[in-house]
């Protein structure tokens, strides 16, 4: 464990606060691929100085969008091994010596959620070996795709197996889904306004973007609804939301896309259910924004039918 801005006794006392907790989750989970944790005040720095093993342009950065990212487990390498490290806040850990119980629970959920996807990445490389990190995507509309896709299922399985360890996060999940589905459409109506041609790229991949933020927003609630067994039904808030919404039938697809993952969990040999979450994601850009035509070598050409 790394600690940062701590104090040396401080944080001897919560590395062994942590150890206890990770000897815990460890019961119900498999976090054995896990490198190690890094505790810090300063959290946007130690995302961007992870060492990750490997020479990439892409800096880690919180989520700002909605919701304020105040943990994040990537992956890395370590002697040519695929594991993963948790970066944590050091607000949460504070809160695990706080005396309002509703915050410690937060803190417990919060890392146990961490810990589900050290899991999750160590069991997607066991079916599909020597991908996470190493493999290069064909064309950009495949790179698009699959961040889309790894999201969405990271975040579904990791709130389900979650989601009854601390406190209820559902209601949290609820509330940033409706707000990120209310501010959805203006969004991609001012992608389309502010595109005036040009490299489509440009347009096509901020797109894919907003689609994909919402999708992976619903399968935090997706997850978590799994998890606690809640129905949309007591999501009030949701529901309504979703009510006579275009995006409801999606949100049906995205449900039962991740439910039929989780149920070959660890036993996939090919990867059609993960792709039907980039289906999906595919399907909504054609519907609602432009049409998509895919060449052999690689590139696309799109016409744009949305009415600003």
């Amino acid at each position: 464990m790394c600690f940062r801005g701590f104090e040396r006794n401080a944080a001897e006392g919560y590395a062994s606060t942590l150890g206890a907790l990770l000897h815990e989750i460890g019961k119900i989970m498999d976090i054995s691929t896990l490198d190690g944790m890094t505790i810090a005040f300063d959290y946007d720095e130690a995302l961007a100085n992870l060492d990750r093993g490997y020479e990439t342009i892409r800096t880690l950065t919180k989520t700002t969008e909605f919701a304020t990212g105040v943990a994040m487990t990537p992956a890395v390498l370590r002697d040519s091994a695929l594991k993963s490290h948790i970066v944590l806040s050091g607000e949460i850990v504070l809160m695990l010596d706080d005396d309002n119980q509703e915050n410690f629970k937060s803190a417990v959920h919060t890392i146990a959620h961490e810990c589900a996807h050290v899991e999750i990445t160590a069991t997607y490389d066991k079916c599909f070996p020597n991908e996470i990190l190493r493999k290069f995507y064909d064309t950009v509309m495949e790179s698009w795709r699959w961040d889309v896709i790894n999201a969405c299922w990271e975040e579904y399985a990791a709130c389900r197996i979650a989601s009854n360890i601390g406190h209820d996060p559902v209601a949290g999940y609820e509330e940033v889904f409706v707000l990120a589905l209310n501010e959805m459409d203006d969004k991609i109506t001012q992608l389309v306004q502010n595109f005036h041609g040009g490299n489509a790229d440009q347009l096509v991949g901020p797109v894919f973007g907003v689609y994909g933020t919402v999708m992976k927003f619903t399968c935090y609630l997706l997850g978590a609804m799994a998890g606690t067994k809640k129905t949309l039904a007591s999501c009030e808030s949701a529901r309504d939301a979703l009510s006579d919404h275009w995006f409801e039938p999606y949100f049906e697809r995205l449900k039962q896309a991740c439910e039929d993952l989780y149920d070959q969990f660890g036993n996939w040999s090919e990867k059609s259910g993960f792709n039907a979450i980039g289906d999906i994601v595919e399907d909504i850009v054609t519907d609602r924004v432009m049409k998509l035509w895919h060449w052999p070598d690689g590139t696309y050409t799109i016409y744009i039918h949305l009415q600003t």
